[in-house]
Order: structure tokens, then sequence, then C-alpha cells
């Protein structure tokens, strides 16, 4: 009896720490916006995924919150909901190439699940009253030095990273996606620069997450 005693206790522990160590294990991916789903191992095309973006997490031993998700080597999303088995996070960067994984409280760490990740992309720029839509507009907008311009798209994300006028020194960022943090969208991302130059046959690009966008052209003298 002392024995059964001893061992039981002993055995209900050990069950107790194995489950408790269990790795998170990510089964499938959800992303909202485009309803994409990606099964973790298969070999179908994985999602598109850009900032500003709601994921959805399927797996388990993902524990409470207090983890992480990281799409990137750079700050984890923003959690928007954790369970156990599921977790919803709000894409904030993405870099190429990159993968999904899931950190837990007590530090372990998921398996990785590959996504491509979508560059940021110009819609408009607006300088004064002159607006330009790339492959719509036919007058290009003017910009010389101390010109403000801003630049409006998609997957500009959450931190700023730099913006070109031409092979030249870099302009000032004014602000980048200021709405952020109260209300983050893939879509209407606004970044205000102020050129520092400006060369004749250049163009405007934003570079978010290692990856430049489109090239929007502009004039240097008034048209």
């Amino acid at each position: 009896m002392r024995l059964s005693r001893v061992v039981v206790p002993v055995l209900c522990c050990l069950a107790a720490a194995l489950a408790y160590g269990q790795a998170p294990t990510i089964t499938s991916i959800q992303v909202e916006s485009t309803g994409c789903e990606f099964t973790a191992g298969s070999l179908g095309q994985p999602c598109s995924i850009g900032p500003g973006m709601l994921l959805h997490i399927f797996g388990q031993n993902f524990g409470q919150a207090g983890g992480g998700v990281a799409l990137c080597n750079c700050p984890d999303t923003t959690i928007v909901g954790w369970t156990p088995t599921r977790i919803a996070v709000t894409v904030d960067e993405v870099t190429t190439p990159s993968s999904i994984q899931v950190e837990t409280y007590g530090g372990g760490y998921s398996n990785s699940v590959p996504y491509v990740a979508l560059p940021p992309v110009i819609t408009g720029i607006a300088v004064g009253e002159c607006r330009f839509t790339p492959n719509v507009s036919k007058r290009q907008c003017a910009i010389t030095p101390g010109t403000t311009v801003t630049i409006l798209g998609s997957y500009f994300g959450r931190y700023a990273d730099q913006v070109a006028t031409c092979d030249c020194a870099s302009p000032t960022i004014v602000s980048w996606d200021p709405n952020w943090t109260t209300d983050p969208q893939q879509f209407n991302n606004t970044i205000v620069i102020t050129a520092v130059d400006a060369v004749c046959g250049s163009s405007v690009m934003v570079e978010a997450g290692g990856m430049w966008s489109n090239p929007v052209p502009y004039t240097t003298c008034a048209q």
C-alpha cells in the first residue's frame, strides 16, 4: 500500500509535466480578408499575407495568452485573441522569405508555416493640389527639395522603413501610417514625407519589410 501511494502521485505529476511541456503545433492558418486557408505541411500554394490583414492560426498546445506570433525577423504581430487551440493576430510587418511561428508563454516554439509576403503598393501621391494615380493620371506632380508629399497605398505596415525619391539623399519621413495603432488596415495607408533631393525622370518608392513598392514617376518642374 505504501508503494502504491507513492507511485500514483509520481505518475500523476509526470503526466502533468509532460502535458505542460508539449510543443505548440500549428495545423492550419486562415487569412480573414481573402479567405485563404493553408494546411501545415501541405504542398499547396501558401497564402499571401500583407500588413493590416487579420490572421487566424489553428493548432494545439498554444497555452494561455502571453506568447507571441512571428512572421519575420521583426517585432511580433499584434495579438487580437488567444486560446489553447486558436490565435488571432493583426499582421504588422512581413518579409520574404519567411514563415509563421508561434512562441508560447513558456518559451516553446511551434512548427513553421510558409506564406507569400506582399510588398508595399503605392496607389497614388498628392503634392499640394496635384493628385497622381499610377497607370491612370497623365499629368505628373512636381517635386523639388522641400516639397511635402503624401503617399497613399497598401501594405505599408506599422513600422517606418524608408522612402526614396531618387538615388540620392532619402526624404524626411513626417508620418508613417499614423492611424495604425487605433485602426490598422491593409489598404488606405498613408505616408507623409518632405523631399530632400529630386532628380528629373525619377520616381517615388516605398520600402517596407525589406521589399520595394512600384515606382511612381514625378517631374522636377511645374507643368
